[in-house]
């Protein structure tokens, strides 16, 4: 049994993961690209070799001044390592509420699998976790574990139970999907109500984009989708219909009909408030 609140993990008949918390509430989190996390990664990197070079050059030029002896100036140099490479990121993920530097250049932010803020220890380890996965081997365990995961996550992300989410994407312009001529008459009689919400996302997401996605892609998408849509559409669509034209029409016709829907149900909600304000009251 799920705890309200609490979140879990389902898939939809696509075999798409989706995150679903405890109140029946859908998490869109789109997790941020490896190349993404490569940049803000890089901004966060230049940052923290900059607090470790500008903070030991200044340790090495008290000491320098104050006739201090080497072991204070190692410890000085330790301590301002110990605060690039470990102090920089907690403090960037719990002042920043999971951002960084990079990642608010990048549009990106760290939380738990769950979708909820991430936590010290989780901060704590992450950037511990760095230090070997990145620093110490140059990324390599972090880029080979990223390139395996489905959410680009890596050791740390692992570990501690959490993932980079892209908050910041481009704009598109929005515009009201239509039943194309065609399939006006199909489209009028088909029953497209059993469609999952998540595939309803990937058709959305798809369609406005699709000219600008690579031809052969953007075909292999297409029939993705169409072969993903085609088990909760009855009936099919008629034989040869292109499967954009189709992902268009169940789209627009299903939009169409939740909207009649939230309309019906809105003049109800007015109905009864008429009536509830023309009943009398008694003493």
């Amino acid at each position: 049994m799920t705890t309200p609140g609490a979140a879990a993990q389902v898939s939809d008949p696509a075999g798409r993961d989706a995150l679903i918390t405890g109140d029946a509430v859908l998490l869109d989190l789109r997790t941020a690209s490896f190349a993404v996390r490569m940049v803000s990664a890089a901004l966060d990197g230049v940052l923290q070799l900059s607090i470790l070079i500008g903070g030991s050059i200044a340790m090495a030029w008290i000491a320098a001044r104050s006739g201090a002896d080497d072991g204070l100036i190692a410890a000085g140099i330790v301590s301002m390592s110990v605060l690039a490479y470990v102090g920089y990121p907690v403090l960037c993920e719990l002042l920043l509420k999971g951002r960084s530097v990079g990642r608010l250049v990048m549009g990106t932010r760290v939380v738990r699998d769950d979708g909820g803020p991430v936590h010290l220890r989780q901060s704590l380890l992450r950037a511990v976790m760095a230090m070997l996965e990145i620093w110490a081997t140059s990324g390599a365990i972090a880029l080979t574990c990223s390139v395996i995961d489905r959410r680009s996550r890596r050791v740390g992300d692992l570990l501690a139970g959490t993932m980079v989410i892209q908050e910041r994407m481009r704009d598109l312009e929005p515009r009201r999907a239509e039943v194309p001529a065609s399939l006006r008459s199909w489209a009028g009689s088909a029953d497209v109500g059993r469609l999952p919400l998540t595939l309803m996302q990937d058709i959305r997401s798809f369609l406005p984009r699709a000219t600008t996605i690579n031809p052969e892609s953007r075909r292999q998408l297409s029939r993705d989708l169409l072969h993903r849509t085609l088990p909760h559409v009855s009936p099919a669509p008629p034989p040869g219909t292109d499967p954009e034209e189709f992902l268009a029409a169940v789209l627009a016709e299903r939009s169409r009909r939740d909207e009649q829907r939230l309309r019906r149900a809105q003049a109800r909600s007015h109905e009864l408030s008429a009536e509830v304000r023309t009943v009398p009251f008694t003493a």
